[in-house]
């Protein structure tokens, strides 16, 4: 079925269970938007027919009982309530993607059995398309489905938009539709990843998705890959890019190109049912792959949005000077071609062969992660820039925990993100502001990546009181 062209923080490691996309269960049918009440979330294996007409058999773990990935939704400014329940066999460290929520909320370990549950309360302060995934054993997690949206509404309603989730996966299936077990491969591990040869939409193959008639409506795309960058192409309509990271832009359109989102990385865009089907591909360099359908029963013009329309900004702290700014170096290194011969692990200097038969190959300053000492130490309030080299043969999407940032060229450019992408050989310099107190990870959002050491913190001391 192959496709052509194509510790962590503060404990060590455990083996992991897993989630997949349906709204969360709600007591008494109440809008969870509307917060209040607490949504109980169920981890449980799942029975999935991801192949073409709904065929073969996939073993998964999901968030919910549903066929697609668990969705979330919370309201910015109000108390979200979640209960996890894992009927799993494994227990499963989980952590809220992009959610600058605190610390010690963001990442949770949901052991097995129902008696475990787990409760977690806290007030998303941000607006915005979010997500839930592994924080250990990140490749079979995230291949086995484990991953939901967490979608944070505007605290005041946005214009008149349909909503519509779209989680962008790639499984490595065999031929009857189960998936390949692999997991822990030494070669995967150093090479590109773990790449799936089966692409869906919502846990469904080329599925058509209905649109709202009469209304723009916000798709919330989500990549939820262990590896692979989606090139995402749409025809039929020049959709607009209103999101990144769950971080309002701009408002541009595409122009007929591939929006990309490396693992991890979301992106909300504005579509309109005025044409009809609109077409969604993916862009594998040697071939192009439909992978779903956006269609409308009845096309129709919706009203035409505000010239100036922009979702509204989130509670971003403001950038301070630069030059005053606290600077860190870190450095990428490992994987083939990387030129690792040796890093720390478990607090003793190892080299490369020793690192492998760990399940390690990969560094961040000559760490291979979980670290047991930080990277670097600030205050809150601190303005921080950091110098990321990509000294590797890969491009690496790095994912900030609990902070986002702007990338620094001479001046920031604007543009706030908890992702970014580099490059082989190449450095880019990211500000923050470290506003959120508490020890952050910083990870590489490649699953193998992350597993196989590029998995560092970093810590956020309290300010000290003005005497």
């Amino acid at each position: 079925m192959a496709i052509n062209r194509r510790q962590f923080i503060g404990s060590a490691a455990a083996t992991l269970a897993a989630p997949r996309l349906v709204l969360a269960q709600e007591p008494d049918g109440s809008d969870a938007a509307d917060g209040g009440l607490q949504q109980t979330i169920i981890l449980t294996p799942v029975d999935l027919h991801l192949l073409e007409g709904g065929q073969g058999h996939t073993i998964a773990w999901s968030y919910g009982d549903g066929p697609e990935p668990a969705v979330i939704r919370a309201r910015q400014g109000d108390e979200l309530k979640l209960r996890f329940v894992n009927t799993l066999q494994q227990e499963t460290w989980l952590h809220f993607y992009g959610v600058r929520g605190p610390s010690d909320l963001m990442t949770l370990n949901i052991p097995p059995g129902e008696a475990n549950a787990v409760d977690c309360a806290f007030v998303p302060p941000d607006a915005g398309t979010f997500w839930i995934g592994p924080m250990a054993d990140q490749s079979r997690a995230r291949d086995m489905g484990l991953y939901a949206m967490l979608i944070v509404e505007e605290a005041e309603p946005v214009a008149d938009l349909a909503d519509l989730p779209l989680v962008l996966d790639d499984w490595r299936l065999d031929d009857d539709g189960a998936i390949e077990g692999n997991f822990g491969d030494i070669e995967t591990m150093v090479g590109e990843g773990r790449l799936g040869n089966w692409f869906t939409v919502n846990s469904h193959f080329r599925p058509r998705l209905p649109l709202k008639t009469g209304v723009y409506t916000r798709l919330r795309l989500l990549n939820a890959a262990n590896v692979r960058t989606m090139g995402v192409l749409f025809k039929g309509f020049d959709p607009l890019l209103i999101a990144r990271d769950g971080q309002p832009v701009t408002p541009q359109p595409l122009d007929s190109k591939a929006l990309e989102l490396a693992p991890g990385q979301r992106a909300d865009l504005l579509v309109s049912p005025e044409q009809g089907d609109i077409r969604m591909a993916l862009d594998l360099f040697e071939d192009i792959a439909e992978i779903g359908y956006l269609t409308a029963v009845t096309p129709s013009t919706p009203a035409p949005i505000a010239e100036n329309f922009q979702l509204p900004a989130n509670p971003l702290s403001a950038l301070g000077p630069i030059p005053a700014a606290t600077t860190f170096a870190i450095r990428i290194e490992g994987g083939l071609k990387g030129g690792l011969k040796s890093a720390v692990f478990g607090g003793e200097e190892r080299d490369l062969r020793t690192l492998l038969e760990y399940g390690k190959g990969w560094a961040f300053n000559g760490v291979a992660g979980p670290a047991v000492k930080p990277l670097f130490t600030v205050k809150r309030g601190d303005t921080v820039v950091l110098e990321v080299e990509n000294r590797t043969a890969f491009r690496q999407p790095v994912h900030i925990h609990g902070h986002v940032w702007q990338e620094l060229a001479e001046t920031p450019t604007g543009k706030w993100q908890d992702t970014a992408v580099i490059a082989p050989n190449v450095m880019v310099t990211l500000t923050f502001v470290a506003d959120n107190p508490g020890t952050w990870a910083i990870q590489s959002l490649v699953a193998e990546r992350a597993d196989g050491g590029l998995l560092a913190a970093f810590k956020v001391e309290p300010a000290q009181p003005e005497l």
